[in-house]
């Protein structure tokens, strides 16, 4: 029951109350005084508030019916805005059901992959939003499949490469605008699809990187003495200063910039890596590279007191200038939605019910069209400047806080295990500054005592995964592996699960094979447990082959072990799998 009922309800019982008082005998001045009490009750604001999460049902409602008007009302034509509008479609529908092969989103690839292929290698002719389009072919070609689009994912590289201006932004190419007159919002999306590369593995060349968190320090704006004011302008030429202006929009586009330059050279992640690994939640050498696939990054001398500061000044340009509703109010709901992500990376925490989001969803409740759209002439605030399918879909992407989905929700989906407190306090003692029962394994050798004995095995479920850390020793570990990896064709179901959870926290890509096994398991849980396992390994968090939710078919389960083998088979081509 929501808080204004409550509210309705407890004055409709003060008031059955006070009838029967009345009829009692309560004096006409006891009345007035009471009724002027019950009326100041009444006004009561509601201060209670939802906490919302994408997996909220009624932001779950939302977003369902938003991707069903984008599968129902795809953008018509064929000119350069209609195609980067359905490519976002099929971007935005994939980043919710994860399926490639529903209608809008498999026309989309194609026409994502065709786009890239096209463009890639032209002189000249560009389009108009040549740079937009094709970070947005980017981001949806990797997340779909990095093994996949690889080779378009590597020509779009090298294709930002190109055509970056010498100053290190992004700007447009087809000669509409100055060739030096970079675009903060263009720099934003050709950093989002190179971070996004970043994550599934392809290397992106770091001094590039540099060069563009150059521009965007030089582009924060000054006043005419020279002194930062800490937003950015919609385009950028150095030397001009105090002539510009900015808006939300556009602080959150260049901040948005600045915190996903920073991850891509390793500044914010290893801060969140580290307080993940304070937290004993993953293995400390875990990296977002795939250790064989690629060579390891030198990271770039970044003066993080500088990036740290630049942030900083663009969060007090927001503090002194809030936002209103501006007719970009869809394109700033999706900038905001990263730039908060990223500040999450920043701090080390991760948010699940901000208020910002709180509040958002909110609004984009109450303005929703019946049809399932925002912005749109079946919405309830019609946007002047976007196509309503762009639109839901930015609104759709900050509903399902799609930044922090890509980034991984570490907290969640490295953490092998739950921590949580033992239900027998009294017998509890301290381990890492964790409650744990003294009955309780509290050693990798006793764990495994207790998992290889199937009369001890059962009902221990939880014991093990967040405290097993795995000998220095080479030889011991590596006996450590082997025992926990033969745990997984243990007739004990308790114990499948256990190993099949722990063994993502070895970072040994031998275990890979192992759990690959696991994923023909007839239990759903050691199935998940270790698909969790083989991305944590293989550093690909957001690749799921498994459904998320719900039961798991026979054919889910080949399929799962086919596209983990594919995987492995890229970096040891020799192995054979025994069927």
């Amino acid at each position: 029951m929501n808080p204004q009922s409550l509210r309705l309800r407890f004055c409709f019982r003060t008031l059955w109350a006070f009838a029967g008082n009345l009829i009692a005998g309560v004096t006409t001045a006891k009345f007035a005084s009471f009724l002027l009490l019950l009326l100041c009750l009444m006004a009561i604001p509601c201060v209670v508030r939802a906490q919302y999460t994408p997996d909220h049902p009624v932001v779950k409602d939302m977003v369902d019916r938003g991707v069903l008007f984008l599968s129902k009302n795809p953008a018509q034509g064929g000119g350069d805005s209609s195609f980067g509008i359905q490519v976002l479609t099929a971007y935005t529908i994939y980043k919710v059901e994860g399926d490639p092969d529903l209608p809008v989103v498999s026309a989309g690839i194609q026409l994502a992959k065709n786009y890239v292929e096209k463009t890639s290698v032209a002189r000249g002719g560009f389009d108009h939003k040549s740079i937009y389009n094709m970070s947005v072919c980017c981001m949806l070609l990797a997340s779909v499949s990095v093994d996949t689009f690889g080779p378009q994912l590597i020509q779009a590289r090298d294709f930002f490469v190109r055509v970056q201006q010498p100053g290190g932004g992004f700007g447009y190419i087809d000669g509409s605008h100055k060739a030096d007159s970079a675009d903060i919002s263009q720099t934003q999306y050709v950093l989002l699809a190179l971070w996004t590369m970043a994550q599934t593995g392809i290397e992106v060349p770091e001094d590039r990187v540099m060069k563009t968190l150059a521009y965007l320090y030089a582009a924060q704006i000054k006043d005419t003495q020279g002194n930062y004011t800490g937003g950015w302008p919609y385009q950028f030429e150095s030397g001009n200063v105090g002539q510009f202006q900015s808006t939300s929009s556009l602080t959150a586009c260049g901040l948005s910039s600045v915190l996903i330059a920073g991850d891509i050279l390793g500044v914010f992640r290893n801060r969140l890596a580290e307080a993940e690994e304070e937290d004993g939640l993953i293995p400390p050498a875990f990296k977002r590279v795939l250790v064989e696939a690629e060579k390891k990054r030198k990271g770039a001398n970044v003066d993080r007191a500088r990036l740290d500061n630049c942030v900083n000044m663009g969060l007090g340009f927001n503090r002194k200038n809030p936002y209103t509703r501006a007719t970009w109010h869809y394109y700033y709901l999706y900038s905001v939605e990263r730039f908060e992500s990223f500040l999450e990376i920043a701090s080390g925490k991760q948010n699940k019910s901000p208020p910002w989001y709180n509040s958002e969803v909110e609004r984009l409740r109450a303005v929703q069209g019946a049809n399932g759209s925002w912005g749109g002439q079946g919405a309830k605030d019609i946007d002047t400047v976007l196509e309503p399918q762009t639109a839901t879909s930015l609104a759709i992407l900050f509903l399902i806080r799609s930044t922090q989905k890509a980034i991984g929700e570490l907290k969640e989906a490295i953490a092998i295990g739950g921590i949580e407190l033992p239900s027998d306090l009294a017998g509890a003692t301290m381990i890492n500054g964790k409650a744990v029962s003294k009955n309780e394994a509290t050693s990798i050798d006793d764990a495994l005592k207790m998992l290889e004995d199937d009369k001890k095995s059962q009902g221990e479920d939880k014991l093990v995964a967040e405290k097993i850390i795995f000998s220095k020793d080479p030889s011991r570990r590596k006996d450590e592996l082997n025992r926990f990896s033969r745990l997984l064709r243990s007739k004990d179901w308790q114990a499948r699960r256990v190993a099949s959870k722990v063994l993502g926290r070895s970072d040994d890509l031998d275990m890979v094979p192992e759990l690959i096994f696991a994923l023909s398991d007839r239990d759903t849980v050691v199935n998940r447990n270790a698909e969790t396992s083989l991305r944590l390994i293989s550093r690909k968090l957001d690749k799921y082959h498994l459904p998320k939710e719900g039961g798991i078919t026979e054919q889910d389960r080949i399929k799962a072990q086919r596209e983990w083998k594919t995987w492995y088979l890229e970096l040891r081509p020799d192995y054979i799998f025994v069927e």
